[in-house]
């Protein structure tokens, strides 16, 4: 689910843990990471299967990407909005490499579509500014002025169900049962993990990372899937490597929320 503003390849709290009292005697046992008392895995599945068939409802979130190949980092953070078949979006975007040079991965193109013309800083980092509203899109790199544009040919995000219909079907061992949500607001949610081919996970992927892991001639992608009670994505860890290259993208999904509207940036 990288979007088209990446072109290039391309998540949490922390605290003090306090110590567990000590169960009385008689009280119920602890939950699980099923929710309450020992795992059912076919009761689990199918509460899954029943998540994943729900019909997708509006929602706001904040969206967080990064990927990376080793050469060039991109990071992508802010508020999307998904509604009436529209994404619209305001988000910053962080290009970062230990040096620039021609053959650098399609990293490169995600930073160039994000940030226009905007110059490398010295230690090879580029920001930018995105705004994907219902009429247009406008860009702006770092001390440069707004850009309107028509609306880019590919999604903010793509649907994560199929991939986790396709992780199912070509090993049931894959789902992994329910497990905690790394988010502020914590939850259960559903794990999966496998292997799938590059052709499957082609749409979560953008048109550059998918031509540069044709190049490395990547066959497929471990694909670590997160999806709330809901079904909706929490957190996809694409890890794609061969022939010495690796490349690994990671998108979550927090704080979900209605849909809003969002505007045109107000520095216009």
């Amino acid at each position: 689910m990288l979007a088209v503003v990446l072109a290039a390849v391309l998540t949490g709290c922390s605290g003090v843990v306090p110590t567990p009292m000590p169960v009385p005697s008689g009280s119920p046992a602890p939950a699980t990471a099923s929710g309450f008392g020992l795992a059912n895995p076919a009761q689990e599945l199918a509460e899954f299967r029943a998540a994943l068939a729900a019909p997708a409802q509006p929602f706001s979130a904040v969206l967080k990407v990064q990927v990376t190949d080793g050469t060039l980092t991109v990071r992508r953070q802010g508020v999307v909005n998904v509604s009436d078949g529209l994404q619209t979006a305001s988000l910053s975007v962080v290009s970062a490499s230990a040096s620039v040079s021609a053959s650098a991965p399609a990293a490169a193109s995600a930073s160039a579509s994000a940030s226009a013309s905007a110059p490398m800083h010295q230690q090879g980092e580029t920001q930018a500014y995105l705004t994907i509203t219902r009429q247009a899109t406008y860009t702006r790199a770092a001390d440069h002025a707004w850009v309107r544009s028509p609306h880019p040919p590919e999604p903010l995000l793509t649907d994560h169900r199929p991939l986790a219909q396709a992780l199912l079907q070509s090993d049931p061992s894959s789902f992994h049962g329910k497990t905690k949500l790394r988010t502020l607001r914590g939850g259960l949610g559903f794990h999966l993990v496998g292997r799938l081919p590059r052709s499957t996970v082609a749409e979560a992927l953008d048109a550059a990372i998918r031509e540069q892991l044709a190049q490395h001639q990547v066959p497929d992608c471990t694909t670590d899937l997160l999806i709330d009670a809901d079904g909706r994505l929490s957190e996809l860890t694409l890890t794609c490597e061969a022939n010495g290259y690796q490349l690994r993208s990671t998108t979550t999904l927090t704080e979900y929320g209605p849909a809003a509207e969002t505007g045109p940036p107000a520095d216009l």
